[in-house]
């Protein structure tokens, strides 16, 4: 049975110094980070948390934890980063989008008049106009669907670039440049029993799930081993985002 330990109040500096102890390794890597975790989120400190956290324990909704037992930590696994995968469809969706864009302009010339007939009507329309009509809306929805495409690559993007620049910046630095690394992802679970003193005032035992992840860099010349950030908790109520 692991020690329980109590959490007491560290200052925004101290934290700093904590989380490049993560950072660099530690016996009880999991232990300390999820104390500064929790002790931010108490105190409600979105800069620290950003070091080691996209979500919080939120103390309005769903309390504070006031100690902890961990009582299970899984294996890690191990993923590529699909950075440069993500990167070409992008492009391709990009691309696409635009000869698109320039076939419906084309279209949208040689029935100009029609179009905008279409466009004023209040009811049915018939010959050709009624054919334009069907043409214009499913150019205008095959327009929404290449938008998003290309959105979505965006975001694909920047969920995976976001993790690895996150781990691979060391906390108060600027953002790491990951171009050119061979990136993977490691994922673990650490299951925790903590007591936690619920927005009521009452104190609970609840089962805290967090999900850790950090990303592995291999240069040219050496690899850059990124700190573990927690993105995810189970047990509690929907988790804030930091801000």
């Amino acid at each position: 049975m692991a020690r329980r330990m109590r959490v007491p109040v560290l200052s925004a500096l101290a934290f700093v110094a904590v989380a490049q102890l993560v950072a660099c390794g530690s016996s009880e890597p999991e232990r300390q980070l999820l104390e500064t975790f929790f002790r931010a989120s108490r105190v409600r400190d979105n800069a620290s948390l950003a070091n080691i956290a996209a979500v919080s324990f939120d103390a309005r909704t769903s309390g504070t934890v006031q100690s902890f037992d961990i009582t299970e930590t899984s294996a890690e696994e191990h993923r590529p980063l699909r950075l440069a995968e993500l990167q070409e469809e992008e492009a391709r969706a990009i691309q696409d989008d635009a000869d698109f864009t320039q076939q419906k302009r084309a279209y949208q010339d040689t029935n100009i008049e029609a179009i905008r007939r279409v466009e004023a009507a209040k009811g049915p329309l018939a010959g050709k106009d009624a054919e334009v009509q069907v043409a214009w809306t499913k150019w205008s929805e095959d327009q929404v669907a290449h938008t998003k495409r290309v959105s979505d690559a965006r975001a694909q993007i920047r969920s995976e670039s976001g993790l690895a620049v996150s781990s691979l910046t060391p906390p108060g630095r600027a953002d790491s440049d990951v171009t050119g690394l061979d990136l993977e992802m490691v994922s673990k679970q650490v299951t925790v029993s903590a007591e936690v003193r619920e927005p009521s005032g009452e104190t609970a035992t609840k089962t805290l799930v967090l999900t850790l992840r950090r990303v592995v860099g291999v240069g040219a010349d050496a690899e850059r081993m990124g700190h573990w950030i927690i993105v995810a908790i189970q047990g509690a109520e929907p988790a804030a985002p930091v801000l």
